[in-house]
């Protein structure tokens, strides 16, 4: 049997009885070992974490760009970074 393609997700538990599922599924390269497709897809799902507190996090750290005269240079510069990392489309781990 050939591993052709590895889907992984993960179930969030939000509170109130609700929840949230985050998988992703990465076709397998010729020459590619599934173990390591795997890795990199528990990678990119753990990344992202909480969806609640990802959320909480955006709004935090989108109040601190929009209003940066209320906050230390470091806080904006990483509200900045938080924001660029949210927004990449780009971010995937392998």
């Amino acid at each position: 049997m050939k591993a052709t393609k590895i889907y992984y997700k993960k179930l969030f538990n939000l509170g109130n009885f609700s929840n949230e599922e985050i998988g992703i599924e990465i076709e397998v390269e010729p020459g590619e070992k599934a173990i390591d497709a795997l890795n990199n897809a528990r990678k990119f799902v753990e990344s992202k974490g909480d969806p609640s507190k990802l959320i909480n996090d955006y709004e935090y750290y989108k109040s601190i760009v929009e209003h940066p005269d209320n906050y230390k240079y470091s806080e904006v510069m990483q509200a900045k970074e938080f924001l660029k990392k949210i927004v990449s489309d780009e971010d995937l781990p392998f």
